[in-house]
């Protein structure tokens, strides 16, 4: 099944699947909570491009790693 994560977003502008991706890695989530408003909606607007889960959940273990580029 194809979603397209860009379009299905929450209330708060997160996409759909990345706080559920967040929720599964612990160094995400605290990487998360310690960015500035301007870093955390930077994160999510690089997020909005995702098109799969597979995609979303490397982006976070990426994140989580310190290794986004």
């Amino acid at each position: 099944m194809y979603h397209n994560y860009s379009y299905n977003l929450y209330n708060d502008g997160m996409p759909l699947g990345f706080d559920a991706a967040l929720t599964s890695n612990i160094a995400a989530q605290e990487r998360f909570s310690n960015l500035s408003d301007k870093e955390r909606a930077e994160l999510i607007a690089r997020a909005h491009g995702l098109k799969s889960s597979g995609e979303m959940r490397t982006f976070v273990e990426k994140f989580g790693a310190g290794a986004l580029e």
